[in-house]
Parts: structure tokens; C-alpha cells; sequence
């Protein structure tokens, strides 16, 4: 008895590690990420890489109130990778507009990716043109997704112009809108104050991506934070994004009817096509007066008489007219077969 079950235990463990080799039903397939996506954040910016967080939670700039849990990071026009796996739920790219003013609320590009348990992550004020996935698609936790910028309302250290970041919260789910609750969570790659970056302290990426060698230690942070937030704005007016937005503009750009609604005026100016198409019809006509071709109608050899400036059909009959003496000379020639013709039968039924 020992024996087989030392036997059963070998077995399973072998069945075990084959079944995710050959891919067989039940295992995970190696180019998507499981969804819901496995918990545990790490910072969304590249391995190896260091940066620091220029706004933490809770502070009376912007991160307050709905924004009240996120971090941004100075990234100054760098690569952006996923803090969790997921799926990309809404993207927008198009925008080049922004500044420290709450004029450009509505200008912020973004990605926005759901982890499949109720919560997502907003990725807030990339670059123009340059997001890297698309809605629908699934990503790796470590997997780039976009360029950060300064996009929508971004403020340098001053407070006078343009400063480019990142903006990263993790928020509430909503289909219908980018920018909601953001909710508090910690990094497994910070191993200080519970894995919750501090403002103006800098760090080191753990994130590098499936398949590459963990090089920083990792602190498993799974443990939620309670709820509360507290600050109060300076500023009211002045938010990172609009609140009450809906997602990306093209829901916006579809509707065309417009454009279906004009294709019947346009049908009805062809009207004059029509019109010039007789014109073509009588030019014929009118080119062989220049030489007298023998034609079997007579009306077509008088022309070169009359002038064939004024090619009517009025003046076409009156040509066969006048020229009689020159069609009399044409016409006998006809005319000797027809009797020619009627003489033959004639003298069969005399005999």
C-alpha cells in the first residue's frame, strides 16, 4: 500500500506539470492574462527604472475627493507599462491641447483598463498619438501601453505652464465613464509604509513585464485599505479630468445620417447629364456635309450647297428641296432597275 500511493502521488504531480505544457482545457494560455486579473498592483512605469511621485493621496491640489487615492509620477514623456493585467475598456489619443487651467478638463488622453473584479486603472494625460493598445485587448501586468504627456490639466512646479506626468489611479468600474471613484491600494514593489508611495519620495520599478527575471524584491500588499478620504480641495475648479465626461469621442462621431440624408439631393443635380445628351446625336449629322459621300439618302449629298454653320433639322429639308436638278441626275439611275425588274415577270405570264 505504501507503494501505490507513493505511485498515485508521482502520477499526479507528473499529470500536473504536463497539462499547462500541452495547453490542454483548464490551463491558462500563455498570450492572454487570466481575467479577472490576478491581484497585486506594481508601479507602472518599466523595471529598473527610477521615479518620483510629485503628488501623493489626499492633498488640496487635485487629489481629493474623487481623485482622492491617486499618484502622480513624473514621466516626462516616457514609457507607461501595465500595473495590473486586464482588458482595455476605453482609450482616447487625439488630444494635443493642455495646461494649468481647468480650460482643458475636457483635453486629457487616456487609457482605461479593467481588472475584471469591479475595479479598473486609469492611465491620465499621455501623449498625442501615441496609446498602444486598443479597446477589447488584453495586457500583461508589466506590458507597455502608452507615453506619458501633458495632456488635459497639467501643471508645472511653478504653477505657470504645461507639466508633464502620470497620472494613475485605480478606480471604480464604469462603462460609461473614464473617471470615477478612485479607490486606495498598495504596490507590491514598495516595500516601505505598507507598499504606498509617498509624495516627493522616488522609487525603483519592480515591474518588468511576463517571462523576464524579477530582479527587486516583491511584498505582497493584498490587504485593503479602509476607505476615507478626507482632504479638501484648494481649488475647486481646478481637477485633472472631468468628472462627469463620457468615454471616448467616437460614440460621438458615428452618427452620420447627414450624409446618407444629402445622397438624394446630389442624385437629382445629374438632371442636366441628360440634357447634353442629344447633343452628340446631331454632330454626326451634321460632319458628313463636309464630302459629298454617295449615301442612299438623298437629303445628306445637297448639304455642301447650303451653308453647315446652322446645323438645325429645320434647314436640312429645305436643302433636299432647292437642288433638284442635281438629285435628278441621281434618281434615274434607281429608277431604270425598277422597271428592269417589273419587265421580267411581265413576259412569263404571256406565254
Amino acid at each position: 500500500m505504501p507503494f501505490l500511493a507513493s505511485f498515485l502521488t508521482v502520477s499526479v504531480a507528473l499529470i500536473a506539470a504536463i497539462v499547462p505544457t500541452f495547453g490542454l482545457p483548464g490551463s491558462t494560455p500563455a498570450d492572454k492574462p487570466p481575467f479577472p486579473a490576478p491581484p497585486g498592483y506594481l508601479l507602472p512605469w518599466p523595471g529598473g527604472q527610477i521615479h518620483t511621485v510629485t503628488q501623493g493621496e489626499e492633498t488640496g491640489l487635485t487629489h481629493n475627493g474623487i481623485a482622492a487615492y491617486a499618484f502622480d509620477i513624473n514621466l516626462h514623456f516616457e514609457i507607461v507599462v501595465a500595473a495590473r493585467a486586464g482588458r482595455v475598456t476605453m482609450v482616447r489619443q487625439d488630444s494635443g491641447a493642455g495646461g494649468c487651467s481647468a480650460d482643458y478638463v475636457n483635453d486629457a488622453n487616456y487609457v482605461v483598463i479593467d481588472h475584471g473584479d469591479g475595479t479598473s486603472a486609469l492611465y491620465l494625460h499621455l501623449a498625442q498619438d501615441f496609446v498602444l493598445v486598443h479597446p477589447g485587448q488584453f495586457v500583461d501586468q508589466g506590458q507597455p501601453i502608452a507615453a506619458s504627456g501633458d495632456t488635459g490639466v497639467t501643471c508645472s512646479e511653478d504653477m505657470k505652464g504645461r507639466g508633464p506626468h502620470l497620472h494613475f489611479q485605480v478606480e471604480r468600474t464604469d462603462d460609461s465613464h473614464y473617471f470615477t471613484q478612485s479607490l486606495p491600494i498598495a504596490f507590491d514593489d514598495i516595500a516601505k509604509n505598507g507598499g504606498i508611495p509617498q509624495q516627493d519620495q522616488s522609487y525603483v520599478s519592480g515591474n518588468y513585464g511576463r517571462g523576464k527575471m524579477q530582479k527587486i524584491k516583491l511584498t505582497p500588499h493584498h490587504d485593503p485599505r479602509p476607505f476615507n478620504p478626507v482632504a479638501t480641495p484648494a481649488d475647486p475648479s481646478l481637477f485633472e479630468a472631468d468628472q462627469n465626461a463620457a468615454p471616448p469621442p467616437a460614440a460621438s462621431a458615428t452618427p452620420e445620417p447627414t450624409t446618407p440624408s444629402d445622397v438624394p439631393a446630389d442624385a437629382g443635380t445629374p438632371a442636366p447629364v441628360p440634357t447634353r445628351q442629344p447633343r452628340p446625336t446631331h454632330t454626326p449629322t451634321a460632319r458628313p456635309t463636309d464630302t459629298p459621300v454617295p449615301t442612299p439618302t438623298a437629303s445628306d449629298t445637297p448639304i455642301p450647297s447650303n451653308t453647315p454653320v446652322p446645323t438645325d433639322t429645320a434647314t436640312l429639308p429645305t436643302a433636299t428641296s432647292t437642288p433638284v436638278p442635281p438629285v435628278a441626275t441621281d434618281t434615274p439611275p434607281p429608277a431604270t432597275p425598277t422597271p428592269a425588274a417589273t419587265a421580267t415577270p411581265t413576259p412569263t405570264p404571256t406565254p
